[in-house]
């Protein structure tokens, strides 16, 4: 066998013996997920107005820009819910592990419970999650500059936020495995230390 022919474990096999001994503890390291990705999901938001602020056409968005609580917060969930989704599709083939499946769930339930609008379910009734990341993340994110009203800001606004998200994957990866591999002492330590970070 040639050592292009070898397959090479992915993250995934790499964790399994690392996943949840219990309900309790697969809850607990649930809640670390959902809640990074959430402070993950309002980074990129940031870094997404303020790429479309920056450098936009002279007068075309009233200054100071503004965004309606609200409106932060209904997109900070929309894309929360397509970080965590994009971490089964990501790294999952056809067939997602009854445990990892388990896992992903308990971390929509818990954004659930961080932000109960919208839910995690309406949002998937939203986009079109069958026609797979790219088409969703081009959807979310014309939604979103039509939303935010940033389509007079920059030619790409319309899908630069997709592009954001997608490029995100190896903080996916690593927020993933820190919530599977590292004790609940240090998660929880992690999400009292966390700041805003700009992605």
């Amino acid at each position: 066998m040639d050592l292009d022919d070898k397959i090479l474990p992915t993250l995934l096999d790499t964790l399994e013996s690392s996943k949840p001994v219990d309900d309790r503890d697969g809850w607990e390291r649930a809640v670390f997920l959902a809640t990074a990705m959430a402070a993950l999901s309002s980074n990129i938001l940031s870094s997404y107005i303020r790429y479309c602020l920056e450098g936009g056409k002279e007068g075309s968005v009233p200054l100071p820009f503004e965004v309606a609580d609200a409106s932060y917060a209904l997109t900070t969930k929309e894309i929360l819910t397509f970080n965590l989704w994009l971490v089964i599709c990501e790294e999952c083939g056809a067939e997602v592990p009854p445990w990892f499946r388990d896992y992903i769930y308990t971390a929509f339930q818990v954004a659930d419970q961080l932000s109960q609008e919208p839910t995690v379910k309406s949002i998937f009734e939203q986009y079109p999650m069958e026609s797979g990341p790219i088409a969703v993340s081009q959807a979310m994110s014309m939604i979103v500059c039509h939303r935010l009203g940033l389509g007079a800001t920059k030619a790409e606004a319309a899908l630069a936020l997709g592009d954001f998200i997608l490029d995100c994957s190896g903080r996916r990866q690593d927020l993933l495995k820190f919530s599977l591999t590292e004790s609940i002492m240090a998660l929880d330590a992690w999400v009292a230390d966390m700041e805003p970070q700009p992605i």
